[in-house]
């Protein structure tokens, strides 16, 4: 293993020679290996360890046993404390965990040495992978997770990506190299470990190599994205922005571009826009439908003559943000949400309230007017269905739809506000936070 690293290190050029690094330990298996590993290849290491506080006694037990282990290899150990639970702004566990891990790894950054490198192996860029075609994230996820990452702080270097979880396991075992073990990694409330215990494996089974297989694909697409946004980069160098952030986007540009989906990703960039809104924006450019407006977030896109303008601001009903920083709760037009436990939940409310598992919702939420094409999965029904046919099933009258909303979770729609809410958002036996959202007029 220590040969494979050494290649994988000098082919992405992620360190020189001896170069010191932090290096992010968990007391898991991939990131005991890695801290073993560096220093095995003659890298000054300094451990970094973030105590979630998700586990109680486990995660002392975890700061502890990473302690140990820096003092055992005579290296140096910093470890921090962060509060998951109160970091809220909408964000399940896992992407708030996230977010206070990496702010902190931005902290020791600056301090020096400005490296740190992170246990991401081949399987988890092969589940990724997944994950974001399940997603629809779009080509920035095809990238999946990356060698190298710059920050103006400093760089983060995923050296195991070259390898996969059973070659670090056995490398593990072979060489007496102890570890700890996370239940929350088995947990099947998270899609990543249903993809890796049930998908993954399956996959397998149909073609064995499928994990290979996948991590270099990753890759490939990787190397793709980028080709593709220098080549986009090149083709829209006349489109400026306006000084509001607006621009003017020739017709012709996009009728004539070899990849217009890729072209108006990349113009519009700062819009986000879903897949299914580039659809609707090409059928109208294509059919000519003058004046044909649309909403994509805080932004209008409207179909001219000639042009294609994307302008700040909003029309017709208004979006809300679901801000869910301290303390919790909040109002917004005709909507309040706040946080409680799952005793708390009162099904008699009715569908103008919605309670709905944190750990299971994304950021950003927003609650929108919907669109044309939004789709959703209502509890109880095996496949997806339109928000206009579920609509039409609950006898909306016409003069209404328009002011009909969604809650949405990233891009999901999560909640047809008065209606229905999306399966697997639900709190079940393993909730511990409960968001409840309530729409007044209902």
């Amino acid at each position: 293993m220590l040969a494979e690293v050494r290649r994988c290190i000098r082919r992405e050029n992620m360190l020189g020679p001896g170069e010191p690094l932090w290096v992010a330990v968990s007391g898991g298996v991939d990131s005991m290996v890695l801290l073993r590993v560096m220093h095995a290849l003659g890298h000054p290491c300094h451990v970094a360890h973030v105590d979630h506080g998700l586990r109680g006694a486990e995660s002392d037990r975890d700061r502890l046993f990473v302690e140990e282990a820096a003092r055992t290899l005579g290296v140096p150990f910093r470890s921090v404390r962060v509060d998951v639970q109160a970091a809220g702004k909408g964000l399940s566990v896992q992407m708030a965990a996230r977010s206070l891990r990496y702010a902190w790894f931005k902290e020791l950054l600056c301090e020096g040495p400005e490296v740190i490198a992170l246990g991401h192996h081949g399987d988890d860029a092969a589940e990724t992978l997944l994950l974001h075609l399940l997603r629809g994230i779009g080509p920035k996820g095809w990238s999946g997770i990356p060698p190298v990452t710059q920050l103006p702080e400093g760089r983060i270097v995923r050296p195991l990506l070259c390898t996969g979880r059973a070659a670090i396991r056995e490398h593990a075992l072979r060489n007496g190299i102890s570890f700890r073990e996370d239940a929350s990694n088995s947990d099947p409330k998270y899609l990543r470990n249903r993809v890796r215990h049930e998908l993954l494996p399956l996959m397998e089974e149909l073609r064995p190599g499928a994990r290979t297989t996948l991590a270099r694909g990753a890759g490939l697409l990787r190397e793709l994205h980028l080709a593709a946004r220098l080549g986009m980069d090149q083709e829209v160098q006349g489109v400026v922005p306006g000084p509001n952030g607006g621009r003017s986007i020739p017709l012709s540009l996009i009728r004539h571009s070899v990849a217009p989906r890729l072209l108006l990703l990349r113009l519009l960039d700062p819009v986000h826009p879903h897949p299914d809104l580039l659809d609707q924006l090409l059928e109208a450019i294509d059919q000519g439908a003058t004046g044909t407006g649309f909403q994509a977030g805080s932004y209008q896109l409207m179909v001219e003559r000639d042009n294609l303008s994307v302008q700040q601001g909003t029309v017709g009903f208004p979006i809300y943000p679901v801000d869910l920083s301290p303390p919790f709760s909040g109002t917004a037009g005709p909507f309040r949400w706040s946080l409680c436990q799952p005793d708390q939940i009162d099904l008699g409310q009715g569908m103008g309230t919605a309670w709905l598992d944190l750990a299971r919702l994304e950021a950003p939420l927003v609650l929108r007017p919907w669109r044309r094409g939004d789709r959703m999965r209502p509890i109880g029904l095996k496949g997806s269905k339109l928000i206009s046919d579920m609509l039409i099933d609950a006898h909306v009258p016409a003069q209404s739809k328009a002011g009909s909303y969604v809650l949405t979770s990233g891009e999901r729609v999560v909640w047809l506000v008065g209606h229905r809410v999306a399966e697997g958002f639900a709190p079940g036996p393993g909730t511990r936070q409960v968001l409840r959202l309530d729409h007044s007029t209902w």
